[in-house]
Formats: C-alpha cells, structure tokens, sequence
C-alpha cells in the first residue's frame, strides 16, 4: 500500500509537461508491437494514472496525451508493417503472431475501416491490426486518419472511467 501512495505522490509532483510526454510514451507504447508485451495492461495503468492526477489536471489535458500517444504507437506499427520489407531480418520476428497476422489481413482486406476501429480496443489486436495495415501498404492517410479517430475515443473513455462518468461492471 505503501508503494502505491508513493507513486500517487510522484505523479502529483510532475510537470505538466514531463506527465505530459509520460502519458504519450506510455500509449505509445502500449500501441507499438514489440514494446506492448513488456508493459503491464493499458486500461489498469490509465485509469490509475488518471485517477492520481485528475485532481491537479484536467481531464482534457490527460485525454489529449493519450490520444496522441495512442495515435503515435499506431503509425509506429503500421509504419513498421511497412518498412519490414526492407528489413529481411525483422521477418523471423515476425513469425510469432504470423497466424493472427494472417486472420487479420482477412479481415482488413474485407472492411479495413471497421476493423482497424475496433482493434483500437481489444488488446492484442491494439498494435497487430496497423501493423497488419502497413504489411499490405493500405494507404497511409485513410489508415492515420481512422486511428486518431479510434485513439480519441479509446483515450476518451479511460478518461471518463477514471472521472466517474462510465463505470466498468466486472
């Protein structure tokens, strides 16, 4: 308990700026493949975050970094899915999630729109579904302009989690 007063009095104590970029890397992160793994599950860490800083910030300010760090992780793997062409060794990589690759590219073939939305909230699919996007080379813009508007409402909703205004039924 200890541990988690004092990482509520750290955020508190950080600049606007510094929990600003914090946010964005964070997101970011938890929306680039390869880095996603290796951080504890995007919906406990934002509403954690955002309920230790909801009284010093406001809720427009913590929903603006996230969009733009869920954004960023976003082109990161579809910008990824695209060079990886270039990069033989990156292929082998690959190769872990080639079958949910694969079963993705199905569906994104068939209604890219739709899916790429949707993956936004489903975790795995988070970071595989752009990067899946940037494999086939779907055009660029179509694929940024429909995952600022799933990172917007996706960073919206831990943000309306975190100030009371939705609830989570377990």
């Amino acid at each position: 308990m200890e541990l988690i007063h004092s990482l509520l009095n750290s955020l508190g104590h950080l600049s606007p700026i510094t929990l600003f970029l914090s946010i964005i890397l964070i997101t970011a992160g938890k929306s680039t493949i390869g880095i996603s793994s290796f951080l504890p599950p995007a919906s406990l860490m934002l509403i954690f975050i955002f309920s230790a800083c909801l009284p010093l910030y406001s809720p427009v300010f913590l929903w603006l970094a996230s969009s733009c760090g869920a954004l960023l992780g976003s082109i990161i793997s579809y910008e990824l899915g695209r060079s990886i062409y270039r990069f033989p060794r990156l292929r082998a990589w690959v190769k872990r999630y080639q079958t949910k690759i694969n079963r993705v590219q199905q569906l994104l073939k068939n209604k890219t729109h739709y899916i790429l939305f949707i993956s936004r909230f489903l975790a795995v699919f988070r970071y595989l579904t752009p990067f899946s996007a940037g494999l086939l080379k779907l055009p660029t813009y179509t694929i940024y302009i429909t995952s600022a508007i799933s990172a917007l409402i996706w960073s919206a909703m831990f943000v309306l989690i975190a100030t009371g205004v939705l609830s989570i039924v377990l």
